[in-house]
């Protein structure tokens, strides 16, 4: 019973997620907001409400990641290289794309992973591993050119950000792995939210940003930050407890898919044939790593 829930937390978490980036995009090309606004104000926002959380509903103490100072270097660098960078080009990515090809940009992780470890410490990779990463570079070549080499169907910039969005996915998963042996996920992530947060406001200065706040944008914020944020959060942290991390990743790769159809049916965006076989080959390295996997 206690799997079947996790199993269930897992794939809720992925919808919520893959309502995010449609809202985003609406705000972004019906509401003239734009990232450099967006994205510093969520993540201060996300990460005051979740640091509330830890403190007021799970009784942590929040400040218990900054005792060690080997902790306190991860933790910085997790908010900056991890969070800032994968949230920070995601949007920007959005913003240049659309939904669901941005979504599809951060699971090129694990083929970026592979390749890291096979050039850097010399890890020869298995069969399977092979033809993850080769499926990858395959359904991310159909989405950038639409199978013509010559063209690419996607701007220069949007590609840039994507490929960004990728490799700090890379930085998001891989940093903060001790300090989560250690810590409570909830002060990890919301120290890591604020300070990336803070670090991007101040180089943004998006408080000088023109942005008009209707209640349409006030609303779609909001939702960006509770259902987009929090509460996927807290879901796949109880699928990784109840049904195990493997299976966690698995069923919130609905993500991407969720985010297509809802772009698709409330946005209008458009999504080819060979658009969908992209996002498909991508989202296969996940099952075929996961192959005779315990």
């Amino acid at each position: 019973m206690e799997r079947k829930k996790g199993l269930i937390a897992a794939f809720a978490a992925g919808l919520a997620w893959g309502c995010t980036s449609p809202i985003a995009q609406f705000l972004f090309d019906e509401k003239g907001i734009i990232s450099q606004w967006l994205v510093p104000y969520r993540m201060m926002t996300a990460g005051l409400l979740l640091l509330l959380y830890a403190v007021l509903l799970k009784k942590q103490n929040p400040l218990v990641v900054w005792k060690e100072r080997e902790d306190r270097i991860r933790e910085v660098a997790f908010a900056i290289m991890g969070m800032m960078g994968m949230q920070y080009s995601f949007f920007c990515a959005i913003q240049e794309t659309n939904a669901g090809v941005a979504t599809i940009f951060q699971y090129l992780n694990p083929a970026i992973l592979l390749l890291f470890y096979a050039v850097v410490y010399r890890v020869t990779p298995k069969a399977k591993e092979i033809i993850a990463v080769s499926c990858s570079i395959a359904g991310i070549f159909l989405v950038a050119t639409q199978g013509n080499i010559h063209a690419l169907s996607i701007s220069p910039k949007g590609l840039i950000m994507g490929m960004l969005l990728a490799i700090t996915t890379c930085f998001y998963g891989v940093l903060p792995g001790p300090l989560l042996k250690k810590y409570p996920a909830e002060s990890v992530c919301a120290w890591a939210m604020l300070i990336g947060g803070g670090v991007l406001a101040v180089f943004l200065r998006p408080w000088r940003i023109e942005a008009h706040l209707d209640m349409i944008v006030i609303v779609g914020f909001l939702t960006i930050v509770i259902v987009g944020t929090i509460l996927p959060f807290c879901l796949y942290l109880a699928a990784v407890k109840y049904a195990g991390s493997v299976y966690a990743g698995l069923l919130s790769s609905v993500e991407p898919v969720a985010a297509t159809i809802v772009a698709a049916i409330f946005l209008g965006t458009a999504f080819p044939a060979i658009d969908i076989l992209g996002f498909a080959l991508v989202l296969s390295t996940l099952f075929i790593l996961n192959i005779n996997s315990k």
